[in-house]
């Protein structure tokens, strides 16, 4: 830990505070929570997917680097410097198979916005991590981070991973990587490699000791944000999401991420805050088009954070780097109180999950009083409380498989009785789970109640009354078999298979009828 924090000056920086830090020199510091931070870089590969290699002809495993902060027991060896992650930078994205060679290349932004005496000295500087620090007892909950296009390594987002780890969580994250070479495309296919990397990353660090088994919380900075996105839709066990000046407030030019399959605001019912400039939100913009994510989504509360910049760059660890010089491409002008900022938003971040994650009642107040305008607030926060998600369509799905109709039933009535209602399990779902119960697993009593749960909540439903009218055929119970043929030939005339089905046992009672 930095001389600064061990001195104990900042014990007043409470878990939940937002209050501002004194300044610092750029490359130092921050932290600021109670925990050492440990490091760790995890090499191993993904042996699920491949990976062109450059040694041979072929393919290799996917590679995986996961970076890995946690809290610790104590400080341990000398701290990491910037440079030792400029070093693994480098490694991040070599094409060849075999020992690096010649030296470290520097990111853009440092080797363009710093002259050479700068960077020396910016590479020289210590960070809070310690390589190898015994971790803390206790069980940590654990965030995993999608790191951005054009910033493609962890060293990005350094400050924010070592705040949040001396605060008492564990955090993975990787390099991005395309699907078949090094180049990140804003394709579905390269989007969709990101978010399988951080589900890699999370089934990496919930394999060690030290991580909690349920706790899980989403950082997604720039196309990161996008992957963390759809990997909380599709990931009932997210339990919060934060994005950094990612593009999905409002359609990205892209079509990324709707155009994915598993792109479901339906499912996106945790806590959320999203940071962006402020001038993308101005009062000269179409506010309710630059908000409709936030303006669509109901379940689990909402917060977006204005923040006083023009710089893509302030929601990264560059920020913290002391360039002062634009680098086109990246971002604009460094503003002069951009440590300062860049501490808010890191400490914001902090007190975000303190409350969703931990349920910290401090960092819940904290929250609604940076709603309200408190000092040490990186920018404006607008606050909407979201209703208390429902049951997911596939929770109700494993309630019928596990409990039986019963079970399910009332909770989905409640669900469709709600203002908006709930998800709920389709009319297909519905049916094909009757057939399984009737025909495979020959729960015959069950497989009725579920057919006729399809009709209650789906009474319009030609297929749903046809299917029921089709398992009480295949029981015997030929009447009311007859009845719900009827009612869905009525709902939907063109259904062959079902005229004939109502023809065979209309012909068959007749039969049994006459003398």
């Amino acid at each position: 830990m930095s001389a600064l924090i061990r001195s104990g000056l900042v014990a007043a920086c409470l878990m939940g505070s937002i209050v501002a830090a004194p300044a610092v020199e750029s490359g130092t510091a921050l932290a600021d929570g109670p925990h050492p931070v440990g490091f760790e870089l995890v090499q191993t590969a993904d042996p699920a997917r491949a990976f062109p290699s450059l040694e041979g002809a072929g393919f290799r495993d996917r590679p995986m680097r996961i970076y890995l902060w946690y809290p610790a027991r104590e400080a341990g060896s000398a701290p990491l410097t910037i440079g030792d992650f400029v070093r693994m930078a480098a490694d991040d994205f070599r094409l060849s198979d075999g020992p690096a060679a010649g030296g470290a290349s520097l990111p853009v932004p440092l080797a363009r916005g710093l002259d050479d005496g700068e960077r020396a000295a910016l590479m020289a500087r210590p960070l809070a991590a310690r390589l190898g620090a015994p971790a803390a007892a206790g069980e940590f909950p654990l965030l995993v981070m999608g790191q951005g296009l054009y910033y493609e390594s962890p060293l990005s987002q350094v400050y924010l991973a070592e705040h949040m780890a001396s605060r008492g969580y564990v955090v993975a994250t990787c390099p991005l990587l395309g699907t078949q070479y090094r180049l990140v495309n804003l394709s579905v296919e390269d989007l969709e490699t990101e978010i399988r990397d951080m589900e890699f990353a999370i089934a990496a660090a919930r394999s060690r000791p030290g991580v909690h088994p349920r706790r899980l919380g989403v950082i997604g900075y720039d196309l990161g944000g996008m992957a963390g996105l759809v990997l909380t839709m599709r990931n009932p066990s997210v339990e919060a999401f934060l994005s950094l000046d990612a593009g999905i407030l409002s359609p990205h030019h892209s079509g990324l991420p709707g155009s994915l399959p598993e792109y479901r605001e339906d499912r996106f019912t945790v806590p959320w805050m999203h940071m962006m400039q402020a001038r993308f939100i101005a009062p000269s913009t179409d506010t309710a088009k630059t908000r409709e994510l936030y303006n669509r989504k109901i379940y689990g509360d909402s917060w977006l954070v204005s923040v006083p910049t023009d710089s893509h760059g302030q929601f990264s660890s560059y920020a913290r780097f002391g360039i002062r010089a634009a680098v086109p491409g990246y971002w604009g002008p460094v503003a002069d109180d951009a440590v300062a900022l860049h501490d808010g938003i890191c400490r914001l971040a902090g007190t975000f999950f303190d409350a969703a994650l931990k349920g910290d009642p401090a960092a819940a107040e904290a929250l609604k009083s940076a709603a309200a305008g408190a000092a040490g607030t990186p920018g404006s926060v607008d606050w909407k409380k979201g209703l208390p998600p429902p049951p997911s369509a596939s929770t109700l799905m494993h309630r019928l498989i596990e409990g039986g109709p019963a079970a399910a039933r009332a909770a989905m009535e409640q669900q469709r009785a709600a203002d908006p209602p709930g998800p709920l399990p389709g009319t297909d779902e519905l049916r094909w789970l009757g057939y399984h119960c009737l025909l495979w697993w020959g729960r015959e009593s069950e497989a009725l109640d579920i057919f006729r749960l399809n009709v209650s909540l789906y009474p319009d439903s030609a297929d749903a009354h046809a299917a029921l009218g089709d398992a009480l055929g295949m029981l015997g119970r030929v009447d009311e078999a007859v009845a719900a043929l009827r009612k869905a030939l009525a709902l939907k005339p063109d259904m062959p298979r079902v005229a004939r089905l109502l023809e065979s046992l209309t012909q068959s009672e007749e039969k049994k009828t006459t003398p």
